[in-house]
């Protein structure tokens, strides 16, 4: 047995919970996927999955062994690379996922220019829905995720390169019909366009104001799971959006669109740029992260306090 083939193997089909995937991805046949984890299995003495017809799932013993193969094979790649350090350009196709919106408005920009200074690197950029399941990413193959939600989860390593925040607004028209908001609770009376992505899916928003933070129940009947189509929503009189900030800029800046109750502040929300953190990430990753982080920095308004890596492991 190739131990650390089998390591490799092992540590594929934990992420993907699925042996099918698990050959996809390593370009090997499933029944090889199976020999590599029972020989795994009958050398440890142990069983590493449970096993049904429609996934595969870690045992404690293979929760367990699943974090020492990560170590080790995050140590032999991360050797790897400090020997072959500066031999050679980054490579490859280069799998990003990012949400819709934010995608299409801003980090297509920024890819493009990653493009050109890295025509060495096939770049496929493919947008969805904002929200985060590390499951989900790591099965879908994708080298990179770029999020605009926190991500807590010990199995991914995110990168914060950015911040945002969110708006209220509305068209004056609206607000002639409609009224002014004097304060939140004024939002109980108005009809609010609601992101069906976010937590706010359950009606509450929350804003930090004078009083420092506070939630407030909304009502509604629009939905949608794109920041565009709120904010065509909102341009249509339809409603009070809570918008990202970069969505209606150009909105604000004309006066088809004004602030709502300025004097609260909704949270502001990070740019994240994540990827797994059980093997050491490829060069065409590194440069493309330290790229984004760069890209970033130098546009004031992404502005943050600092560039940070969270690491979610559990400290040990």
């Amino acid at each position: 047995m190739d131990r650390f083939l089998a390591m490799q193997t092992f540590v594929r089909a934990a992420r993907s919970r699925s042996f099918t995937r698990t050959a996809a991805q390593l370009g090997i046949s499933r029944s090889l996927v199976t020999r590599h984890i029972a020989a795994l299995e009958q050398s440890l003495g142990v069983t590493l999955f449970n096993r049904s017809t429609r996934s595969v799932l870690l045992t404690e013993d293979g929760a367990s062994y699943l974090q020492s193969c990560e170590r080790i094979l995050l140590d032999v790649e991360s050797a790897e690379r400090a020997l072959t350090q500066g031999r050679g350009k980054p490579t490859g196709t280069l799998s990003i996922t990012a949400p819709k919106s934010f995608g299409t408005l801003h980090l297509a920009d920024a890819i493009i220019d990653f493009a050109k200074a890295q025509p060495d690197i096939r770049v496929s950029l493919t947008l969805g829905d904002f929200t985060f399941r590390a499951q989900d990413f790591v099965s879908s193959g994708h080298d990179v995720a770029i999020r605009t939600v926190d991500i807590r989860d010990s199995s991914i390593i995110a990168r914060r390169i950015g911040t945002f925040q969110f708006v209220l607004c509305a068209t004056p028209l609206y607000i002639a019909e409609m009224g002014q908001p004097k304060d939140l609770d004024d939002l109980a009376a108005h009809r609010c366009l609601v992101h069906s992505n976010s937590a706010e899916y359950d009606r509450r928003w929350n804003f930090t104001g004078p009083q420092g933070a506070t939630t407030v129940k909304i009502s509604g009947d629009y939905l949608s799971n794109s920041s565009l189509a709120l904010r065509k929503a909102t341009l249509a009189h339809l409603g009070i959006g809570l918008l990202p900030r970069y969505c209606v800029a150009d909105d604000l800046v004309s006066g088809a669109l004004v602030e709502v109750l300025p004097a609260y502040r909704p949270q502001v929300h990070p740019i994240l740029v994540a990827y797994p953190h059980g093997v050491a990430p490829p060069a065409k990753v590194r440069v493309f992260v330290a790229f984004l982080a760069k890209w970033f920095a130098q546009r004031p308004e992404w502005a943050q306090p600092k560039v940070r890596i969270r690491d979610n492991r559990r400290k040990r």
